[in-house]
């Protein structure tokens, strides 16, 4: 056999062999779907959906810290955020009356413009007070001439003439009147919207209108931007306490004054304004601050931080069912505590959870979760 027909066999060999093993593997297709332990001697076998099963005396239910989770009182805030001074109102340092301050000059013109607004709105209401009043009063005038006229003709003294003039000028007051009013009504209403329209303006800026105007010297404004994903964790009415840069051995108290109704694009955040206790006006516009949150007295659950396994966009707990059976359980995570962290919604007071070394079983956790999720 000479060269040639040796390679032409050893092609034509290769080929069948390619054959052979294609068909083979077609007739076993390999399995697809979640794989599910089944060694029984497996340390940590995932049982069913959400269940994972840990072997009590292998060496790695040693390796793991059992946690009881427990509800206490505590005043730590919900969550922490940065904030500023964005308006301080000052004494009056004998100009008359107290003044605000605030940390940027498009926040001074739209208080400015504001402030205008709304002294022209009460003007023109004042206005409109009067131009009804006076209506009236020509009405009323012009009236009573109608009737004088009415009697001076019936006994002769004036003519028909004179009584139909002073028809016509009590029809000319009736136009006039309501002529007024209308455009003193037209004039107040369109003061409210402009007014309503800057004040939108301040609200946008974290700014609350009623609180400029009603605030006393002791109130500064401190604007902060919450995350969207903790928005939840914010209400109108809940304690806070800053500390300033500048001012670090010192502690303010506050509240949540107001929320921005509108969620900004760019920052995905929410604006809150808090309202901060300073009676010796140490704080100045500009400051920045951490801003604690939500610091009313409350009880929470704390589990160690170490039990919180994340996967994908969630938080997780492993908590005991049994003596061998451990269910995978979602939660919602608060701010940390040292090495604890709060547990605001998923866990029951007493429960048991993994701690240290909860990591170790996030293979089989995730394994759990999808079988959870196939069909």
């Amino acid at each position: 056999m000479n060269l040639w027909s040796r390679i032409q066999y050893a092609a034509c060999l290769a080929a069948v062999i390619g054959v052979l093993y294609y068909l083979a593997t077609q007739g076993n297709p390999p399995t697809v779907g979640i794989p599910v332990d089944t060694d029984r001697d497996a340390a940590v076998r995932v049982v069913a959906p959400k269940r994972i099963a840990i072997s009590p005396d292998s060496p790695l239910a040693k390796k793991l810290q059992i946690a009881t989770v427990a509800s206490s009182e505590i005043t730590s805030p919900l969550l922490t955020v940065t904030g500023v001074v964005a308006a301080s109102l000052h004494p009056d340092n004998g100009k008359g009356s107290d003044y605000w301050q605030f940390h940027s000059p498009d926040l001074l013109t739209a208080y400015t413009d504001w402030q205008k607004a709304v002294t022209d709105l009460a003007f023109l209401e004042e206005q409109l007070v009067d131009t009804k009043q006076l209506a009236e009063s020509q009405v009323d005038a012009a009236q009573k001439l109608v009737e004088r006229m009415q009697r001076l003709v019936t006994i002769g003294t004036d003519t028909e003439k004179d009584l139909a003039e002073a028809r016509a000028d009590l029809i000319q007051a009736q136009i006039q009147g309501r002529k007024d009013v209308h455009e003193a009504e037209t004039a107040v209403r369109m003061a409210k919207q402009e007014e309503a329209a800057l004040a939108r303006q301040l609200e946008q800026a974290g700014l609350d209108p009623a609180l400029l105007a009603a605030a006393d010297s002791d109130v500064d404004i401190v604007t902060a931007d919450v995350p969207e994903s903790w928005v939840g964790r914010v209400a109108i009415g809940q304690s806070c306490v800053a500390h300033f840069l500048s001012l670090s051995e010192e502690q303010f108290t506050g509240c949540v004054h107001a929320i921005v109704p509108v969620l900004s694009a760019e920052r995905r955040s929410l604006r809150v304004l808090l309202s901060i206790y300073d009676p010796e006006f140490k704080l100045r516009p500009g400051m920045f601050a951490e801003i604690g949150i939500g610091t009313d007295p409350r009880q929470s659950l704390l589990a160690p931080a170490d039990a919180i396994i994340h996967i994908g966009r969630s938080d997780y707990v492993v908590v005991r069912e049994d003596e061998a059976v451990w269910q995978v359980t979602e939660v919602k995570v608060g701010e940390l505590r040292n090495q604890l962290v709060e547990i605001p919604e998923g866990l029951e007071d007493g429960r048991q959870v993994v701690g240290h070394g909860a990591i170790l079983l996030k293979p089989s956790m995730i394994k759990s979760l999808q079988m959870n999720t196939t069909p």
